[in-house]
């Protein structure tokens, strides 16, 4: 099975599974890992940078475009909540 597959769907497939767990256990433990929700955004980001570069080698110009946009937005508000403090 990934032997059919690059290593840009490789890190997509790993980055999503980092952000599944970072997102459960966020949900499931919220006192816990309170802040577990940030890196789970970090690594979305990263699934959407690698979907983009899949996409463009796969000459899907618009949707490449779609994932960089929205990754580059996912990785701001992931700066945004680190700088701004809260409560």
């Amino acid at each position: 099975m990934f032997k059919k597959m690059d290593i840009y769907k490789i890190l997509t497939l790993i980055f999503a599974l980092v952000v599944m767990i970072f997102s459960s256990l966020s949900l499931v433990y919220p006192d816990t890992y309170k802040h577990s929700y940030k890196i789970a955004q970090f690594f979305l980001s990263l699934v959407l940078l690698c979907s983009g570069i899949t996409e463009f080698k796969a000459n899907h110009k618009s949707m490449a475009i779609a994932s960089f946009i929205v990754s580059l937005l996912t990785f701001f508000v992931f700066v945004f909540t680190l700088v701004v403090r809260t409560g």
